[in-house]
């Protein structure tokens, strides 16, 4: 039977699930798509990704609706409905909110949903219902976050995860918490057993440290209120704290490099308008890495032709021996930014991965990194990729994964970073070795 189900909003997202699975010894596999694909039964961990991070409206509850109808066949102990750690949402646009009300819809018998986004050893913290995520050498409250206050699609004006799920709910009925003080005095399991029985339609779960999640983890296992798997909203740090648990680990193991050296030049699409990711770029491109801006005309639609100029000169440079970055844009303040206007996910993400698809199936290159959650989904669809599963740790939150035989990039190794993850060098170290200028 398997253990943890899990539905990601995003691709990113879900390739921290499988890590924390793989870093803890558990199985894990990750179906991409719409709903309709058969799951895999031989493996611990089982999940579903797709782009419901971008999307709003009737999109965002048919695919979800689908989703969770197909995970519901995975028969598994706990269920989790994987958001990003720092909460990217709102009423119009990937909606934790509406997320739980699928949730309840699905699974009427389960009773409140317990919101847990933390992640402590990434830097995510929940303190008296307030969300606060690390950035460079500090930790911001949510809403003076210097990237998220700022988040091109999902700018968060509220840390309370109260109120954020309240302005998201078709009731606008507030969730209640289990607070910190509940970890030190004994009384979680008590409190937790009284939301559970309460008529909320969720109810939000402090943690600071891996410890508080773990208490998460066993009540979740515990949990004899639910009528189906037991619920949780939350990051890769449940998943970690589900896996730590149930292998009686003692959570200090380490995430290792991967051991396997890039084939040849190496491809990065990024779709990502963060500052991190920015600050990674400028990092690969001190390195001698080439650089390809994709035109503002293309990334709006005015201009497809330019696309094929764009492929061409990304296949030069591969085939002359060269790492490439190619980007819709390096953080806020590149030109391209306000000049092309909100960006369709779907299309950019499409966009780019067929230009990684395409230099795959030439043979230009083995090693392929995906940056920017958003568009992440769509750019591993337009890639044909069905499946993935963990070849290897990496980074934190960004596992090396490889996909099912019959995708386009096949035998590839594939990296997929969320906009705000990883070291600044973290292309120069997928590269193993800098690009000679």
């Amino acid at each position: 039977m398997t253990y943890v189900s899990f539905v990601a909003d995003d691709l990113t997202g879900a390739g921290d699930v499988l890590a924390q699975a793989h870093r803890h010894g558990l199985d894990a596999v990750l179906v991409i798509g719409d709903g309709s694909r058969q799951l895999p039964t031989d493996c611990d961990v089982v999940g579903i990704a797709g782009p419901s991070r971008s999307l709003g409206g009737a999109a965002f509850g048919e695919l979800v609706r689908a989703q969770l109808e197909q995970i519901a066949t995975a028969d598994a102990d706990v269920l989790i409905y994987k958001v990003c750690s720092t909460f990217d949402s709102s009423a119009e646009r990937g909606s934790i909110g509406r997320g739980v009300e699928l949730l309840h819809e699905c699974f009427p018998g389960h009773g409140p949903v317990a919101i847990a986004p933390a992640q402590p050893d990434f830097g995510r913290y929940t303190a008296f219902s307030n969300h606060f995520a690390r950035y460079s050498d500090g930790v911001h409250r949510l809403d003076r976050h210097p990237v998220m206050a700022r988040h091109p699609s999902t700018p968060m004006d509220e840390a309370d995860l109260r109120q954020v799920i309240a302005g998201q709910l078709r009731t606008g009925e507030a969730p209640e918490a289990i607070h910190l003080p509940a970890h030190a005095d004994g009384s979680f399991p008590e409190r937790w057993a009284t939301l559970r029985r309460s008529n909320r339609a969720a109810f939000v779960v402090d943690a600071v440290e891996e410890g508080h999640l773990d208490t998460l983890a066993r009540a979740l296992r515990e949990d004899t209120v639910r009528d189906g798997p037991a619920i949780v909203v939350g990051s890769g740090g449940v998943m970690a704290a589900l896996a730590r648990t149930a292998t009686e680990r003692s959570g200090t193991a380490t995430v290792t490099a991967d051991a396997q050296s890039a084939a040849g030049p190496v491809l990065a699409v990024s779709a990502s308008a963060s500052s991190t990711t920015a600050a990674q770029i400028a990092d690969a491109l001190a390195h001698g890495w080439a650089e390809l801006a994709v035109p503002a005309q293309v990334l709006s639609g005015e201009d497809p032709s330019l696309l094929d100029d764009l492929e061409q000169r990304t296949a030069a440079w591969l085939d002359a021996g060269r790492n490439v970055i190619v980007h819709t844009t390096r953080g806020t303040q590149d030109p391209r930014y306000a000049a092309a206007g909100p960006l369709d996910a779907a299309y950019v993400g499409e966009l780019l991965g067929t230009m990684a698809a395409n230099m795959a199936v030439k043979g230009l290159t083995r090693d392929i990194a995906v940056l920017g959650g958003d568009t992440s989904s769509h750019a591993l669809l337009a890639m044909g990729v069905s499946e993935l599963r963990v070849s290897a740790q990496f980074v934190t939150a960004a596992p090396i994964l490889r996909t099912d035989s019959d995708a386009a990039v096949a035998g590839c190794r594939l990296l997929l970073k969320g906009g705000q993850v990883g070291p600044v060098d973290v292309l120069t170290r997928f590269a193993q070795t800098p690009a000679s200028v």
